[in-house]
């Protein structure tokens, strides 16, 4: 039974703090993943783009703290040093402004606008993050047991929609320290708290 997976958050920070960090990276082209979505910094030019799902060391950066634009190239319209947005700016419906401005652009009302980066929440060892209970195996929801506590996981993306789950037939990227005090323990489907593992963490400064 796919289609139960839902968005990736951050909940708690070990450290204290009220906030979670956050990072912010030229997006990739093409993507088109959802917010939630596991990231990772591609090796070949450094755009942030949605993780692979195989690549375990030093292979996710985070997750998306909004969703990606589907921009036509790597960190379209993005400002650089000494500069202002640049490019297209919005993700649709641009159209010139003036022939004699070849630069200048109208964004219709309610188009979304896009300055070329994507943020995500770090997956930083003192950051918490929330997920669904699934497994692989059958792609099914799996109930929650306080016997998960402490036991390593893995993240799929569900077949059915374009979220990901803690996935409990891989051990290979996450550790379930929690469950969600707002589900009784049993829920099948319920949501555990997980930590990224430090060897798949891929962080920068």
């Amino acid at each position: 039974m796919a289609n139960f997976a839902d968005s990736i958050e951050p909940v708690l920070d070990l450290g204290g703090a009220i906030s979670f960090p956050m990072q912010y990276g030229a997006e990739e082209a093409s993507q088109t993943a959802v917010e939630g979505t596991p990231v990772q910094i591609a090796s070949g030019d450094g755009g942030v783009q949605a993780w692979d799902g195989t690549t375990v060391t030093r292979g996710i950066a985070g997750f998306a703290a909004m969703n990606f634009s589907n921009l036509g190239s790597l960190g379209s319209g993005q400002a650089q040093p000494f500069s202002p947005v640049l490019g297209p700016g919005s993700v649709i419906g641009n159209y010139a402004a003036n022939s004699n401005q070849p630069l200048a652009v109208i964004t219709p009302p309610m188009v979304p606008f896009s300055d070329g980066t994507i943020g995500f929440y770090t997956a930083a060892p003192t950051t918490i993050f929330i997920g669904k209970l699934g497994t692989s195996s059958t792609v099914t929801p799996v109930a929650t047991a306080l016997t998960q506590r402490g036991t390593l996981a893995g993240l799929t993306k569900d077949t059915g929609n374009n979220y990901w789950y803690v996935d409990t037939n891989k051990t290979n990227a996450v550790l379930i320290v929690g469950f969600s005090p707002l589900e009784a323990i049993g829920t099948v489907g319920g949501h555990v708290y997980f930590v990224v593992l430090n060897s798949v963490a891929q962080i920068f400064q």
